[in-house]
């Protein structure tokens, strides 16, 4: 039966898999359901596991079923460490959650390498760069171009979901893989990236208000673009380098000039005055309609000089910990296909069902990659052509 079916796998590849995934040998074999003895043995070459045992393997570590087959484990490039982190916050000292939703990105990314892989289909390529010494509105403006990102369209969205769908897909259409995780607290991390070709990754975390994940994934988004000409970001453990401060804040003003353009921007907000005084329900009907943050508005129009950096502060300072975005009222969340797809993007859910249809994949690599089962499928293929 195919159930006894040996893996003929090297067993250092088993060692890597789960020292990478940050687990010790018995809470492996606890999550994978197998006895310690038996998972050591199979690290030491004594036996070998089955492939579905193997595959059980692959959904612990978050490894697809084909990193097991290598003739070595891989070297130089660890991609975990390779995600951007918050100062402060580095491999060792992560919660377990962020490092599960950090395993579960990059199992999926390569998933896609393969996929792609197996299908015959190219690994998309950043084509587009960005330098640390651009002007951020030229280069704000010519985000905007690659993106497909119209002002006036922008205006009319009706609302931060639609926002954030919009500025999602033109960025995963660049070839850029877009997660996100609800599962990592706030003050940890509000989004992450590995901004290196092909296939770069931004994680965002949807606990944080549709406003603030547009600003972060704009944000990641310049990195992947100053990673494409050659300004490689640290991983940004503990201290970061004198670089690393330059790009944050390269970043954050290409961000800044890419979501709110310097002449639309400052037109929009004539219809305000008020908000340029620092009014709490002016900034809200503004920030609504631009769908930005009220405190990105108030740091954009510092920038442009149109308020001061007194005014700024004293906002800051008041506003403190206040929540400018209110839920959709509702009971029981979205569908299951909605928080999929807001999970994974609609371009690997699309990317995963066509590995299914034309038989790259086998139908538990579907369910190990989108995180679902099989019954969702119809559901999930049918969201994808609204």
């Amino acid at each position: 039966m195919a159930r006894g079916i040996p893996a003929l796998i090297q067993p250092a590849l088993l060692v890597w898999a789960r020292e990478s995934a940050g687990l010790r040998l018995d809470q492996a074999a606890q999550k994978s359901h197998v006895k310690p003895e038996s998972l050591r043995a199979w690290e030491q070459g004594e036996s070998r596991p089955t492939i579905v045992q193997l595959r059980n393997l692959g959904e612990v570590y978050k490894r697809p079923i084909a990193v097991f087959f290598l003739p070595e484990p891989p070297k130089g490039f660890d991609a975990q460490r390779e995600f951007r982190r918050l100062p402060g916050i580095s491999v060792e000292t992560e919660s377990p959650q962020m490092r599960l939703a950090l395993r579960i990105a990059l199992f999926r990314r390569e998933t896609a390498r393969n996929l792609l892989e197996l299908m015959g289909e190219p690994l998309p390529m950043i084509r587009s760069t960005a330098h640390p010494n651009e002007d951020p509105e030229t280069a704000g403006k010519r985000i905007r171009r690659l993106l497909g990102i119209d002002w006036d369209k922008q205006l009319e969205w009706p609302g931060p979901y639609v926002a954030m769908n919009e500025w999602r897909t033109a960025i995963e259409q660049q070839g850029v893989l877009v997660f996100q995780t609800g599962k990592v607290d706030l003050n940890e991390m509000r989004g992450i990236s590995i901004p290196h070709s092909p296939l770069p990754v931004i994680l965002l975390n949807n606990a944080d208000a549709p406003h603030g994940r547009i600003f972060t994934l704009v944000h990641e988004f310049a990195h992947v673009l100053l990673a494409a000409g050659g300004h490689q970001t640290s991983p940004m453990e503990g201290q970061m380098l004198p670089e690393d401060r330059l790009l944050e804040r390269v970043s954050n003003r290409f961000a800044a000039a890419t979501i709110m353009p310097k002449e639309g921007f400052l037109a929009e907000t004539e219809k305000y005055p008020q908000a340029l005084e620092g009014e709490n329900e002016s900034l809200r009907r503004l920030a609504n309609r631009i769908k930005a943050s009220p405190d990105a508005i108030l740091r954009r129009l510092l920038t442009l000089r149109r308020i001061s950096p007194e005014l700024y502060r004293a906002k800051r300072a008041a506003w403190g910990q206040q929540q400018w975005f209110e839920p959709p009222p509702g009971e029981g969340g979205p569908p299951i296909q909605t928080r999929v797809i807001s999970a994974v993007g609609r371009s690997f859910a699309a990317l995963v069902l066509e590995g299914y249809h034309r038989n790259a994949i086998s139908s538990t690599d579907v369910s190990d990659s989108l995180g679902i089962q099989l019954r969702y499928l119809d559901r999930i293929a049918a969201e994808l052509t609204i």
